[in-house]
């Protein structure tokens, strides 16, 4: 393996599950800050493509059990990469968008999934806040 898929995808049942904008934008920081730096082969390739491949590669071998990655897995793989892979990527790298639609093609493909991106701002005013469980508005 060429990406160090254990450390970008540490904590990947609890980070993929995000309910709260304080928890967003936590799990955000934690990402830029600790592990995006794994990325940047990826994010600074000339051959993006080849990169891509070889991430989406990386990230099959790692989680794949008995030649597919069970549905459990998969699911907060592609919450993960919607949460946090995507919109730092938009936020970071100034090709971000040519470097997304690689991704979540080669992505889309290696996964059988139909994942799209976007960007942090978003996601983040996306999520509600509650008051005893009943949701007053986008604030």
């Amino acid at each position: 393996m060429n990406y160090n898929v254990e450390k970008i995808f540490l904590d990947l049942p609890r980070m993929s599950k995000v309910h709260t904008k304080a928890d967003y934008e936590k799990y955000t920081k934690v990402f830029t800050e600790e592990r995006y730096g794994e990325l940047e082969s990826l994010v600074k390739a000339d051959n993006v493509e080849e990169q891509c491949e070889l991430f989406c590669n990386d990230v099959f071998e790692n989680y794949k059990k008995f030649g597919k990655v069970r549905g459990g897995d998969q699911m907060n793989l592609n919450y993960f990469m919607i949460f946090f892979i995507f919109p730092t990527i938009l936020t970071k790298e100034e090709n971000g968008e040519a470097i997304c639609n690689t991704l979540r093609d080669i992505w889309n493909k290696k996964f059988d999934a139909n994942i799209n991106y976007t960007n942090y701002d978003s996601l983040y005013d996306g999520f509600r806040t509650k008051i005893f469980g009943i949701p007053i508005g986008k604030s």
